[in-house]
């Protein structure tokens, strides 16, 4: 599966954040919703399809999350990214952090820009802003080219962008995407 390049999508988006304007009128914030109580530690897992995983533990200095039980840790692309393959290695999950550059973009906004700095050959959708360990962050999802279908949550924390990406093949069916994004989510961290 060929993964998409974080790094660069990353930096195009500390750019564009840290030097887009702030006249844009903004949406109405959607309600947030908490994907599950966030920092339960692997052991606090338990084995019905429901529970938090209970995997590799991915961490970089603001975030940490842990992948299901079964992936293995991914091999590393880049020094800002920790990552894991799911078993079939037809999907990964990947943290990172790059610099923000200074910029104060709210999630609204950072998920905006987002989708304006795409480099995908289809711009994943923008969903409203939920939470991630009660914080605010912004949600894409969609197909971003014929056979890798993307979900992502990001925040600035600490003048990082703080980005959790779950990327599947076309042949994970989408019940099976949403279990595992449903089951990784209840682990994301703040520290």
């Amino acid at each position: 599966m060929r993964r998409i390049t974080v790094p660069v999508v990353l930096a195009a988006l500390a750019l564009v954040s840290g030097c887009g304007s702030s006249d844009d009128p903004s949406p109405a914030p959607a309600p947030t919703a908490t994907p599950g109580t966030a920092g339960a530690s692997p052991s606090d897992a338990g084995s019905s399809p429901g529970d938090a995983a209970a995997g590799v533990r991915l961490t970089r200095p603001n975030s940490s999350v842990v992948a299901p039980e079964g992936w293995t840790r991914g091999r590393q692309v880049s020094r800002d990214a920790d990552s894991a393959d799911s078993p079939d290695q037809l999907s990964y999950i990947e943290l990172a952090e790059i610099e923000a550059f200074g910029s104060t973009a709210d999630a609204a906004e950072l998920g905006r820009t987002r989708i304006a700095s795409s480099i995908d050959a289809k711009p994943p959708k923008l969903l409203p802003v939920t939470e991630l360990d009660g914080v605010p962050v912004y949600h894409v999802a969609g197909f971003v080219n014929d056979e890798q279908y993307l979900d992502e949550y990001g925040a600035i924390r600490n003048d990082r962008i703080v980005t959790l990406t779950f990327s599947f093949n076309r042949r994970v069916p989408a019940d099976e995407r949403d279990q595992v994004v449903a089951e990784v989510l209840p682990t994301f961290a703040w520290k």
